[in-house]
């Protein structure tokens, strides 16, 4: 018998996998067991599957997963640069005048660039959402309902902010601003993550997929962008506390820009695929 924290885990893995190999790994994890370390073991399989997806054998079907696969990762890197963003403005903006305007006029281009980037997959995510509307498969989007739980703790952060600030000292204050800072970064991973199971899940047309493969080109551009952004601040900026912060997000940034690179060029490859012909006429 596998417990939650198994089936959960088992039901970490994407689509793609658990087709092919599903069935077996279940069967595999109740000749085994389902202790904390197989549990653990899942996890990481599962994060390597999403890395590494399991395209199938037929290639037609295998460009449609290809495609799919990058428009889901193009999404979770813009996220991941769209949040990095603000926090390179507020470290910036903490020591005045130390930036110099070369950083400013990056950040402001990263800025309008991961903007436009973001009407692209609005654009995108509403055109999937008509497509699997329509084909009777609303079911891939529940995923989205994760978003639920954590929206509040977004909405009221502020509030909560203010009034741990009354008695920092107080435990009560102290656990209250804890989650003034957790629900929303919470709400900010379920954001970048559950939309891109949910793509995955959907079984969208090649005519719907290919112009959002190919866009997500613009969407790497844009995050790679904010990558540079990040390394001229880190470069020009000589306040050693402001390195600490930007060191991360540059980490961060370059992360994203790299897989986002990658991804979308394969998925625009797999776009731009076009089937030849099987020429017959030496059977004749």
């Amino acid at each position: 018998m596998i417990n939650m924290a198994a089936r959960v885990a088992l039901r970490a893995y994407p689509p793609s996998f658990r087709e092919r190999y599903g069935r077996e790994l279940e069967a595999l994890v109740e000749d085994t067991g389902a202790g904390p370390r197989a549990v653990a073991d899942l996890l990481v399989g599962a994060l390597r599957a999403w890395l590494r997806p399991v395209m199938p054998e037929e290639s037609a079907e295998r460009r449609r997963r290809r495609m799919q696969a990058s428009i889901a990762t193009t999404w979770v890197t813009w996220c991941a640069a769209l949040y990095a963003l603000p926090m390179l403005h507020f470290v910036l903006s903490e020591e005045p005048g130390l930036a110099p305007d070369l950083v400013w006029q990056l950040l402001d281009v990263a800025q309008y660039a991961m903007y436009g980037a973001g009407l692209i997959l609005l654009v995108g995510g509403l055109t999937l959402l008509a497509e699997t509307s329509r084909t009777g498969n609303r079911t891939a989007w529940r995923p989205l309902v994760a978003l639920l739980p954590t929206l509040p703790t977004w909405l009221i952060a502020p509030l909560l902010l203010a009034f741990a600030s009354i008695d920092p000292i107080d435990r009560i204050s102290y656990l209250i601003g804890a989650l003034a800072v957790l629900g929303p970064a919470a709400f900010l991973i379920t954001m970048a993550v559950t939309p891109a199971v949910a793509v995955t899940r959907c079984r969208p047309s090649v005519k719907v997929l290919r112009p959002l493969a190919l866009s997500g080109v613009a969407v790497a551009l844009a995050v790679t962008t904010t990558a540079i952004a990040c390394a001229a601040a880190l470069t020009m900026n000589t306040v050693y506390t402001a390195h600490l912060v930007t060191m991360p997000l540059l980490a961060v940034t370059i992360a994203a820009s790299t897989a986002a690179l990658v991804s979308s060029g394969r998925g625009a490859k797999a776009a731009l695929h076009k089937e030849h012909p099987v020429d017959l006429g030496g059977d004749v």
